[in-house]
């Protein structure tokens, strides 16, 4: 079989391109397929470039590669879409999750393999209602802002019954940060819980910038923010922090010390989010399938299971918390659960998906962490 990778760039994940085809590779190898499967490869930017993606796509069907294999959103794979329909060929998306798609129902030649960023948003403000709170106050990076975490998080306090009464939206330029108006608001509002989701160097300034609110009041952060890649350089703010995950390396699965060994054997920390979708990559593909509708793996992450009515993978969602490494007095994931009952977050995510389908919305057209400066 001949695969094609879609690369993006980032500067936030310098090693995104490397991470994804190491992950690949080495998922091949220790399922012993290295020798069954020849991959190639194009750069694609920070994938916002829809009419770049789709002469890459175009040219590798051309040259007849079986499936392609890209970081990309829905929006861009949406756009690209026809060309694999006219070729009978395969799209095997890797999705942050942060996204929402425009079609309804699903594509005929594309799959999704998902982070489920925007399900750990519900999970964690579920987790949040749990522990008695009912008014938030809501703050992201103005990079955030523009996905769609950003939408999920209120409605599903809207949902629950409760409220946002503080909205903090950092400024664009990082030398302007500030999270001074949060704490001027939060310090008298010890009833209120904070939501926050910030990416890469920006979840570093978040953390580094809110020691004081951290110390004295319940935060609920999800996917990246909590990423371990950024949370091991990051000291620890005195207090921990409640969080939803999609996977991390501290999983005691026997899946994930596997995947964990592997990777890090090549270099310490390349077990991370963007080595892990490409190892998932593989382990759905096999010599002969590229129909992937109702298929399960076990990832290092948990079950996979690929719903066929939309073609996007559902996974398990881990409750965790962001507390100390005594090694090195900075950020780490631990008390990982397997969050329970989430049919009902499952369901409200697809009300959300189907009413910003309704309106008019914006978005960036990147894929979510992938920038140029």
């Amino acid at each position: 079989m001949i695969i094609a990778l879609l690369l993006p760039k980032s500067v936030i994940y310098p090693s995104i391109s490397f991470d994804i085809m190491d992950g690949i590779r080495q998922s091949f190898k220790t399922l012993g397929l290295q020798d069954e499967h020849k991959i190639i490869s194009a750069g694609i930017g920070v994938g916002s470039k829809h009419e770049e993606i789709y002469e890459r796509c175009e040219q590798f069907l051309l040259d007849g590669v079986d499936i392609v294999i890209g970081y990309i959103n829905p929006l861009a794979a949406e756009f690209v879409h026809p060309l694999f329909e006219a070729s009978g060929k395969t799209l095997l998306v890797l999705d942050s999750g942060y996204h929402f798609p425009n079609f309804k129902g699903r594509l005929s030649n594309a799959y999704f393999i998902s982070l489920q960023g925007c399900m750990s948003a519900r999970v964690i403000v579920n987790k949040a209602f749990q522990d008695g709170y009912k008014k938030f106050a809501f703050t992201c990076s103005f990079y955030d802002a523009g996905y769609r975490p950003s939408y999920v998080f209120p409605a599903a306090v809207e949902n629950n019954g409760g409220e946002i009464v503080f909205n903090h939206v950092t400024s664009l330029k990082r030398s302007d940060f500030t999270m001074a108006p949060l704490f001027n608001f939060i310090q008298e509002e010890k009833k209120t819980a904070v939501l926050a989701t910030f990416c890469g160097d920006m979840a570093e300034d978040f953390f580094n910038g809110s020691h004081n609110i951290i110390k004295n009041n319940n935060v609920y952060i999800a996917g990246y923010t909590a990423d371990e890649t950024w949370l091991s350089k990051i000291r620890f703010p005195e207090n921990d922090v409640c969080v939803a995950v999609p996977w991390s390396r501290n999983l005691t699965i026997e899946k994930n010390q596997i995947f964990v060994q592997v990777m890090n054997n090549l270099k310490e920390g390349k077990a991370n989010l963007f080595s892990l979708l490409g190892w998932e990559a593989a382990l759905f593909i096999n010599k002969e399938n590229v129909i992937f509708d109702d298929m399960y793996i076990d990832s290092p992450r948990g079950r996979i299971w690929m719903n066929p009515e939309n073609r996007f993978s559902e996974a398990p969602t881990y409750i965790s918390k962001v507390t100390e490494d005594q090694s090195t007095g900075n950020c780490v994931l631990s008390d990982l659960v397997e969050a329970s009952e989430t049919e009902r977050e499952r369901e409200l995510l697809k009300d959300d998906i189907n009413y910003l389908q309704s309106i008019e919305a914006n978005t960036w057209f990147n894929a979510y962490a992938c920038l140029e400066s």
